[in-house]
């Protein structure tokens, strides 16, 4: 399928022929290579490639961290000029303060609101993510997947159209992996919030992805947008999740391009 051409303007991000340069040593160093992606509210899009590819770059000019030279990006309808309060950030390091509880990590970002609002609304999301009891709690005594946990609370706590993830669960063990991805699919589908995560893990961008974007090497460009069907890709086991990751693996070792052939 590759690079995405329709517009429609029931998108709540399009991206429209995206091109990124860095400057190494002085010299222009292409990272992003006509981007066109549209995302539907409420959607989970998972993107995979190589380290390197410009994934996270990608992820940071949808938040507006980053900014771009050539190419239409926009969210919610208008072209994306800064961070803003309706797309949050998840990243792999979680990033809590150090010196301050877990309640007030999360509620960081509320500083509008009056004491009462502010403490109901980080109640709220404590409990969505399961750390109900850890509100007096330091970052330094949760586990890794704790932390996460709070960090998305954190990023869901100003009530986001989108949560953006660059590789939330990279850092921790198989088995709390398994459990993060089972959870932030659950908070995904009750708050009907649209989610983007970049991933190096196949098995998780399929089982978590209504669509998986599957990127080139650097300069990265979308070699390929594969729709999953829940059937299929919630079962870890079956022959069709089997085959969405023959299909993925294939890019990155049996295609027949050489540079399909360094994604990974």
């Amino acid at each position: 399928m590759g690079n995405e051409k329709k517009k429609n303007d029931n998108y709540i991000i399009n991206i429209e022929h995206l091109n990124k340069h860095f400057l190494v040593d002085k010299k222009p160093v292409q990272v992003l290579d006509d981007i066109n992606l549209h995302i539907k509210k409420g959607e989970f899009i998972t993107i995979v490639g190589h380290s390197g590819c410009g994934k996270s770059t990608l992820l940071k000019i949808m938040c507006g961290l980053v900014d771009y030279e050539e190419g239409v990006v926009e969210r919610n309808g208008h072209a994306v000029a800064g961070p803003g309060p309706k797309c949050g950030m998840v990243f792999q390091d979680h990033r809590l303060l150090p010196w301050l509880k877990i309640k007030d990590n999360v509620g960081f970002g509320l500083k509008k609101l009056s004491k009462e609002e502010r403490e109901a609304n980080v109640k709220k999301h404590l409990e969505l993510v399961g750390l109900t009891g850890f509100e007096s709690s330091y970052p330094s005594q949760l586990s890794g997947g704790m932390s996460q946990r709070a960090a998305i609370a954190r990023g869901l706590a100003n009530n986001p159209t989108i949560l953006l993830l660059d590789e939330p669960f990279g850092a921790l063990d198989a088995l709390t992996r398994i459990q993060m991805q089972e959870e932030i699919l659950r908070i995904q589908q009750e708050e009907k919030t649209t989610m983007v995560m970049i991933t190096h893990d196949i098995d998780e961008a399929i089982y978590l992805g209504n669509r998986i974007v599957v990127m080139s090497a650097r300069p990265g460009r979308i070699i390929e947008i594969i729709k999953t069907n829940p059937v299929d890709s919630k079962k870890r086991g079956s022959a069709g999740f089997a085959a969405y990751r023959k299909r993925i693996y294939d890019y990155f070792f049996e295609n027949n391009d050489e540079q399909a052939k360094n994604i990974l």
